[in-house]
């Protein structure tokens, strides 16, 4: 009895910490039979330097598609024991399996049983509720446009970062497929309907509601049409409203009075699915909703790798530019490129962070300013702020957020003036659009340089907390891109021989995870040595097609920890993976 005692005891300690204390007091205070809306965290994370070494002298499209089907198969074997187990139980205990890739994350609504058992897996890193609450980034003024707001022909903000000279010269942002994630759009406004996307004989039509889920992404709250409006708004109905009035919008609805992370999760996998080149995205968490920052910067860098541009709203809480805190989740993320102002250096993710500015360049009285820093999260540890470190700067650039003229969710030929960061982002996205017309070749990296570097200078001289880089210009930043050398991919892409991802969980546990690159189909052996140079295991012995292959090795109960290295080898060379056992 003293020994079941015991085991209990050590089995509720582990739980402990994997069940987030929320989670664990929302379980305690419910009937057993209610179930809770959660998100399971497997071990394994796909390694990018792993997708961006295996992608070089790929095309856009090629590396898109094979970023993600790195990312589904890596999800695809991290997740196959859970959802193997979740497929045991009933439906009084298991409901609303959503297994997702863009991060290694399975969301569904489980009993308080079922959540204890999950718990125990090896594989688990952590069970957390799923945060509901509104990312919506409500604008800080909305009204009807005024008679002299509707009589322009282009509207302010489009005129002020110079993209009517950009259409001068023939780009327009034909050809760019911007997905527009918020509350939808009114996909029937006379500015926005010709530019729609849709995907027919696929089922799709002008998007997806992910809050609803069905292929209805009709907006029934204004946001998402106002923001779909300056990205692409054509004025077709009076008033010229988009930066890229040729670019194409994919509507993606993600909710209205709350943003479930899942929902926003799969809009994110469908822009990549069906090759959006930019993503618009005015919501985000405040620091004070606690949001899972370390899962969002995961999704972050893997839209990266998939090679999509993310123009995300810093956020209306205005702050302090010398603490961190006020700059929105996912905006706090790192950008594609560092600023060289920017000497605290760290990782990158897909980010571009946008602040609000009037009309008169001043920044707006709301919009969040910065820094941000990853100093205590884990796996990265950086953009530490301690003197003489500065941390990350936030926001990136700015661009037009007060007082923006748009289309208006309920009438199809009618505007509305709204101001918030919001706002400002998809002029941001819309000058994207410009950019990747201009020169298609471009990399995310490549993109917000060319933005930072081209931008109007406001504030302190170089990058700041306040403006970012400053004021974005639409003309000077196509000027740029096409002067960059147009790159070409070839349809074989990709490095000859093989290459090896990080393992998934180092030091490992029960399994190691890891991805392997071919150039080319030939037999391959994968085998696990020892540090004295002894095989103890053989992962694979025989043919692979050429691509990414992922793997999951079982660690053998009697290996003991320590250093091993997992060799692969093939007539087209060998590659070296070291890692660690540690149970």
């Amino acid at each position: 009895m003293k020994y079941v005692s015991i085991v209990l005891i050590a089995a509720s300690a582990a739980m402990s910490g994997v069940i987030s204390p929320g989670l664990i007091e929302a379980m305690e205070s419910s009937d057993h039979t209610e179930l809770h809306y959660v998100l399971i965290k497997p071990e394994g994370t796909v390694d990018t330097d792993y997708i961006a070494r295996a992608t070089q002298g790929m095309t856009r499209d090629e590396r898109r598609e094979f970023a993600a089907q790195v990312m589904k198969d890596r999800a695809a074997s991290a997740q196959e024991g859970i959802l193997a187990q979740l497929g045991q139980y009933g439906g009084d205990m298991v409901r609303d399996v959503r297994p997702l890739w863009i991060v290694n994350a399975v969301g569904a609504r489980l009993s308080s049983d079922v959540i204890r058992e999950i718990a125990m897996r090896d594989d688990v890193l952590f069970v957390r509720p799923v945060n509901v609450s509104s990312a919506l980034i409500e604008p800080v003024d909305v009204r009807p446009a005024t008679m002299e707001e509707g009589s322009r022909d282009i509207a302010w903000g489009v005129s002020k970062i110079g993209a009517d000279d950009v259409w001068a010269l023939g780009y327009d942002g034909s050809g760019v497929l911007v997905s527009v994630v918020d509350t939808g759009v009114n996909y029937n406004h006379l500015d926005l309907h010709n530019n729609m996307w849709h995907d027919t004989p696929a089922g799709y039509h002008y998007g997806w509601d992910f809050d609803d889920d069905d292929g209805d992404p009709m907006d029934t709250y204004g946001h998402g049409t106002h923001c779909a409006g300056s990205v692409a708004g054509d004025g077709t109905a009076g008033t010229q409203t988009g930066v890229a009035p040729g670019a194409t919008i994919m509507a993606l609805r993600v909710g209205v009075s709350f943003s479930d992370e899942l929902d926003v999760w799969e809009a994110f996998q469908f822009s990549i699915d069906f090759e959006a080149d930019v993503i618009s995205t005015s919501l985000g968490w405040p620091q004070s909703a606690s949001p899972d920052r370390a899962t969002w910067r995961e999704s972050e860098q893997n839209i990266l790798a998939a090679g999509i541009c993310h123009s995300i709203a810093a956020g209306n809480e205005s702050g302090d530019p010398y603490s961190w805190g006020d700059i929105r989740t996912p905006g706090d993320c790192p950008p594609p490129w560092l600023h060289p102002e920017q000497t605290t250096s760290g990782g990158l993710s897909a980010v571009v962070t946008v602040g609000a500015t009037d009309s008169n360049d001043n920044i707006a009285y709301f919009s969040s300013v910065g820094y941000s820093t990853w100093m205590y999260d884990s796996p990265w540890f950086d953009y530490p702020d301690a003197s003489p470190d500065i941390g990350l700067i936030d926001p990136d650039i700015s661009g037009p957020g007060v007082d923006i003229v748009s289309c208006n969710y309920s009438n199809p030929s009618g505007y509305t003036t709204m101001s918030g960061t919001s706002m400002a982002t998809p002029h941001l996205a819309g000058v994207m659009a410009l950019v990747l017309q201009a020169n298609p070749s471009l990399s995310p990296a490549q993109v917000d340089s060319i933005i930072e570097v081209t931008a109007l200078d406001l504030g302190d001289t170089g990058k700041d907390n306040i403006f970012g880089s400053g004021r974005v210009q639409a003309l000077e930043a196509v000027q740029a891109a096409l002067e960059v050398p147009v790159a070409g991919g070839t349809q074989q892409g990709g490095p000859g021989g093989l290459l090896l991802a990080r393992a998934g969980e180092n030091p490992a546990r029960t399994s190691v995870m890891f991805d392997l690159y071919t150039g080319s189909a030939v037999p391959v052996e994968i085998s696990v040595y020892d540090i004295t140079g002894r095989i103890t295991g053989t992962v694979h012995a025989g043919p692979l097609s050429s691509g990414s292959h992922s793997f999951t090795w079982g660690v053998p109960e009697g290996m003991g920890n320590g250093v091993y290295f997992l060799v692969a080898s093939s007539t087209e060379g060998s590659a070296v993976l070291r890692f660690t056992i540690l149970r």
